[in-house]
C-alpha cells in the first residue's frame, strides 16, 4: 500500500528511500501492537505540507483513533512534534490532548533516515498516559526489548515481521537471550505455560529444559535470520508460536547492566542476535470449536445427501409409475408429483455442497429446477425455449425450498398453457427491489380470459403456489395478462441470516 501511495502522490523519493520507508511500514503494525500505541509514518512535502504515509493501530488495546489516518495530508505546523523532529533532526518527546474528551497522550517522534543518512520521514508514537504508567511497572528487560524493537524499526530492519500474526491482548510474551535462556515471561505467557503443566517460574531456565520445541524454533530462526511462525500441538492444546530474532548494537554499559541485573547473556561482539522474542497464542478453544463445526457440517451434509437420495428415489418411482399408466390424466398428475418431489430434492443437493453456507443463489436454483423439468416432464417431441434474466438473489434454505416448488409449478403451468403447437416459450425474470425481490414467470404466447379471477381457480398447482407464497415466503402472488403475455408474479421479502452480508449479487 505504501508503494502505491508513494506513486500516487508522486513524492520526490528515489528507489532507496522508497525501499527504506516500505521496510519501516512493514514492521509498523507489530511494533504498534507490542508498544500498545498508535504509530505513524509522516513524509514531509514542500511548503510545510506533509502526508501520513502509514498508520498502525494496535490490536493489543483500543486505538486512540476511530479511523485509520493513512493518506491524510497535514500542515506540519499543526503537528509540532513532527516539525521539531525535522527541524532539530533528532528524537523529540512531548504530550498533548486528543479526541472529544481531550484525553492526554504521550507522543514521541523519531527522524527516519535512509541508508545514506538522508531524512525522508518521521516516525511518531502516540500512547495514552495510562499505558505509559503501566509500562513503567513492567520488567526492565521487557522495556529494553521494546527499545531494541524500536531501533530495528527505525533502521528498517523490522520489516520481515509482516507475515507474523498480530499481537493481541490475550497473547503471551517470552524473551530469551542469545544463549536461549528465558529472561522474561509475561503474565499471559505464564498462564499459557501453566495450562501446559509448567507450574514453576520459567525465568532463568534454558529452553532445553522445556519439554517442547521452543529451543528448536529459536535455533531455526537464528539460523535463517528471520522471524518464523509455527502451529503446534502440545499436551492436548493448540498454540501459535512466533519467534522474532532481535539484533542491535548495544553499548558496553547496557550489556554490563543487563548481565549484572538480569543475567542477560549476549554475544561478545558484532551485530549478531542478542536474543529473541517469542509470541505465544493459545488457540485451543478456537480449534476445538472449528473441529466441532466441521463435524456438524459433515453430519449435516450427510443428512442432506440421504434426504436427497430418498426424494430422488420417490421421484423415480413416480415417473416409473407414470410410464406404466395408460390414462393421460393420471400420467400427467404423476409426472407433476414427481417434479414437485424432485424440486425439493434439488434444494438438499444444493445444501449438501454448500460447505457450511446457508444461502442459495436464485439463478442457480432456477436453472436446476428447469433442468429436471426438461429431463423428466417435457416430451421429446416438444421444444421449449426457456430463458432467464435479471440479477441474482440470495435465499435462505427455507425460502429456497418454497421458491423451488413455486418456480416448478409456474414453469409447468406456463408450458401447459402455451401455444397449441409443439413450440413453447417461457421467460423467467428476476427483479431486485432492495429489501424485496420479485420473480416473474412469463408465457409470451398466452392470454387470460377477460373475466379471469385467481381467487376462483381450483387447480392444485395454483393453490400450491398461493399457499407457499403466503405462508412460507410471506409475499404476494398475482396472475395477469399484459403486452408481454401471461405473467405469474411473486413478490417477497428477502431474508438475511445473522452475520451474513451477502444479500444480492450478480
Amino acid at each position: 500500500m505504501t508503494e502505491s501511495l508513494l506513486n500516487t502522490l508522486n513524492l520526490k523519493l528515489d528507489r532507496m528511500s522508497r525501499e527504506y520507508l516500505e521496510n519501516v511500514r512493514k514492521g509498523l503494525a507489530l511494533a504498534a501492537d507490542l508498544h500498545r500505541s498508535d504509530m505513524f509514518i509522516y513524509v514531509p512535502e514542500n511548503l510545510g505540507q506533509g502526508i501520513i504515509l502509514a498508520h498502525a493501530r494496535p490490536h493489543s488495546m483500543a486505538s486512540l483513533y476511530t479511523e485509520e489516518q493513512t493518506g491524510r495530508r497535514v500542515h506540519l505546523a499543526d503537528v509540532p512534534i513532527v516539525a521539531k523532529a525535522i527541524q532539530w533532526n533528532q528524537a523529540v518527546k512531548g504530550s498533548r490532548k486528543i479526541g472529544a474528551y481531550s484525553a492526554p497522550i504521550q507522543e514521541r517522534a523519531y527522524p527516519l533516515r535512509d541508508r545514506r543518512g538522508r531524512l525522508v520521514g518521521v516516525l511518531v508514537i502516540e500512547t495514552n498516559l495510562m499505558e505509559v504508567q503501566r509500562l513503567k511497572l513492567r520488567s526492565r528487560v521487557f522495556r529494553h526489548a521494546l527499545k531494541w524493537i524500536l531501533r530495528m524499526l527505525i533502521a528498517g530492519e523490522f520489516g520481515n515481521v509482516e507475515n507474523i500474526s498480530p499481537f493481541g491482548e490475550v497473547d503471551g510474551l517470552i524473551l530469551v537471550d542469545s544463549t536461549r535462556t528465558i529472561r522474561y515471561i509475561s503474565g499471559r505467557g505464564s498462564g499459557i505455560y501453566r495450562r501446559l503443566g509448567y507450574l514453576s517460574d520459567l525465568v532463568g531456565q534454558h529452553l532445553r529444559q522445556l519439554e517442547n520445541d521452543d529451543n528448536r524454533m529459536v535455533i531455526q530462526a537464528f539460523s535463517i535470520g528471520r522471524p518464523l511462525q509455527f502451529d503446534v500441538e502440545e499436551r492436548g492444546r493448540y498454540l501459535v508460536k512466533s519467534v522474532i530474532p532481535l539484533h542491535v548494537n548495544l553499548p558496553l554499559y547496557e550489556r554490563w547492566w543487563l548481565r549484572v541485573r538480569n543475567g542477560w547473556r549476549g554475544p561478545s561482539h558484532g551485530r549478531v542476535w542478542i536474543g529473541a522474542l517469542l509470541i505465544v497464542r493459545d488457540v485451543t478453544e478456537e480449534r476445538r470449536s472449528a473441529e466441532e463445526l466441521r463435524a456438524k457440517s459433515m453430519l449435516l451434509r450427510e443428512v442432506h445427501h440421504r434426504v436427497k437420495n430418498n426424494l430422488q428415489t420417490i421421484a423415480s418411482i413416480l415417473r416409473m409409475q407414470a410410464r406404466r399408466v395408460e390414462d393421460e390424466t393420471a400420467r400427467h398428475y404423476l409426472l407433476r408429483a414427481a417434479s414437485r418431489v424432485r424440486a425439493v430434492a434439488d434444494i438438499h443437493e444444493f445444501l449438501q455442497y454448500q460447505e457450511g453456507q446457508s444461502m442459495i443463489g436464485l439463478r442457480e436454483l432456477v436453472q436446476q429446477v428447469w433442468r429436471q423439468i426438461a429431463e423428466a416432464v417435457i416430451p421429446d417431441d416438444m421444444h421449449v425455449e426457456f430463458s432467464t434474466e435479471g440479477p441474482n438473489i440470495w435465499l435462505v434454505g427455507q425460502q429456497a425450498t418454497a421458491m423451488a416448488l413455486v418456480i416448478n409449478e409456474l414453469v409447468l403451468n406456463a408450458i401447459e398453457h402455451g401455444a397449441r403447437d409443439r413450440q413453447r416459450a417461457v421467460l423467467l425474470r428476476i427483479v431486485d427491489l432492495g429489501p424485496l425481490a420479485k420473480v416473474e414467470v412469463i408465457n409470451p404466447r398466452g392470454r387470460l380470459a377477460e373475466n379471469f379471477d385467481l381467487s376462483q381457480q381450483q387447480g392444485l398447482g395454483l393453490n400450491i403456489v398461493s399457499t407457499l407464497v403466503q405462508n412460507e415466503l410471506g409475499g404476494t402472488f398475482r396472475l395477469y395478462s399484459n403486452e408481454a403475455g401471461v405473467v405469474a408474479e411473486v413478490t417477497f421479502q428477502k431474508r438475511v441470516l445473522p452475520g451474513t452480508m451477502k444479500v444480492h449479487g450478480d
